[in-house]
């Protein structure tokens, strides 16, 4: 019998750690395919890069000892089992995990407005190393103190106006909710986070940008009620939304082993949308929990091989950690569902629950409390 081929699509969070949790089995045959002339990097630390000192070099995400081909994905082929690359080789596979993750929710083309076609590099996101050093050298090419806006209410956009105003920046966060975050953090942290906002920075909340007037010398922000936010650079932090391979262009839905619904497709990270009985559909766009779906979709490809055990089914249990106007703000699992605060000595913690269930833990520099919940989620009934 020949050895099944694995191959993995993305050299990310969640495709690294499916390699890595298949690299030293030799019942298998495993491949990551990367894009071309891309180095791998750790996504999270690419704020040091931004907002610090930190070298691009520091940042490199090291590879298990697999093939690695640097070919990017044109498509898949499920009917035949082969994916197409940009160089025109086919790969056949007898499984496939597809961890291609996402890429930012942009602005509208209607929104945007330049002097010239050419991009003035006034307007941009944070999601990529060539985003953050971007960011870098717009920030340091100007000599000065720089006076940016940030346009979102999710971490990024959180950790990043506290960054930038830690630096000596002056930074204006814009909101399209009158509580930013409460999608990603729930609506009692949400609460928290946003009165740090307004006593440490400026903040136009409730508010949805309308025109951006983008010159070499900065931005003209139009909001709904018409009065312009003026910036060196603004920064978009509308989310992510998943980036997959046709014909997954708009992500892969999986279920609650994340299989996709095509026989021998698998899909983990940013690019997979969870569709299960426990916690009906979510998605979570975080570096631990991709690299935690990342192992279970390698656990679960090995059993549908007839090789392995079943793994049962992926129940997010990950940590984040952010830190935002001097508080550590962290949290294990999902955080969506109905949130409310519950008491915990003098801590601030809120649970996160899902049809009478536990299912996330965030807090307020309550590390120790929250991560001790870990492995308890999805067990212990409201």
């Amino acid at each position: 019998m020949a050895t099944p081929q694995i191959l993995v699509l993305g050299a990310g969070a969640a495709g690294s750690a499916a390699a890595r949790s298949l690299a030293a089995r030799d019942d298998v045959r495993v491949t990551l395919v990367t894009q071309t002339r891309e180095t791998p990097y750790t996504r999270m630390l690419i704020k040091g890069v931004a907002f610090g000192p930190t070298s691009p070099e520091l940042i490199k995400l090291p590879l298990p000892d697999i093939e690695v081909i640097a070919d990017t994905v044109v498509g898949v082929k499920p009917s035949v089992q082969v994916v197409q690359l940009a160089s025109g080789v086919q790969l056949a596979y007898d499984a496939l995990i597809v961890a291609t993750g996402s890429k930012p929710r942009p602005l509208t083309t209607t929104v945007i407005h330049r002097e010239t076609s050419a991009n003035r590099g006034r307007v941009g996101t944070l999601h990529s190393l060539e985003d953050a050093l971007g960011i870098r050298e717009a920030l340091t090419s100007l000599g000065r103190p720089a006076r940016v806006a940030i346009y979102g209410g999710g971490i990024i956009a959180a950790e990043t106006v506290s960054s930038l105003h830690a630096d000596g920046h002056t930074a204006i966060l814009i909101s399209r909710s009158q509580i930013p975050g409460i999608g990603a953090f729930g609506a009692p942290m949400a609460e928290r986070i946003a009165n740090d906002h307004v006593a440490t920075v400026q903040t136009r909340f409730g508010h949805t940008i309308q025109r951006v007037d983008e010159t070499a010398s900065g931005v003209a922000i139009t909001l709904d009620h018409g009065n312009p936010v003026l910036a060196d650079f603004l920064l978009v932090a509308l989310g992510t939304i998943p980036s997959g391979p046709a014909p997954w262009t708009d992500g892969v839905d999986v279920d609650d082993r994340l299989r996709a619904q095509v026989t021998h497709v698998y899909a983990a990270g940013g690019v997979a949308t969870h569709r299960d009985e426990a916690l009906g559909t979510w998605r979570i766009d975080h570096w631990e929990d991709a690299a935690a779906q990342g192992a279970h979709a390698a656990q679960v490809v090995l059993h549908d091989l007839g090789i392995e055990d079943d793994p049962g089914a992926y129940l997010p249990r990950s940590p984040y950690l952010a830190m935002v106007h001097g508080r550590v703000i962290s949290g294990v699992g999902y955080t969506g569902g109905t949130a409310s605060r519950f008491e915990d000595g003098d801590e601030f913690v809120v649970r996160h629950e899902k049809g009478g269930v536990v299912v996330g833990v965030s807090g307020v520099d309550a590390v120790g409390t929250v991560y001790q919940w870990g492995q308890r989620l999805h067990t212990v009934s409201v």
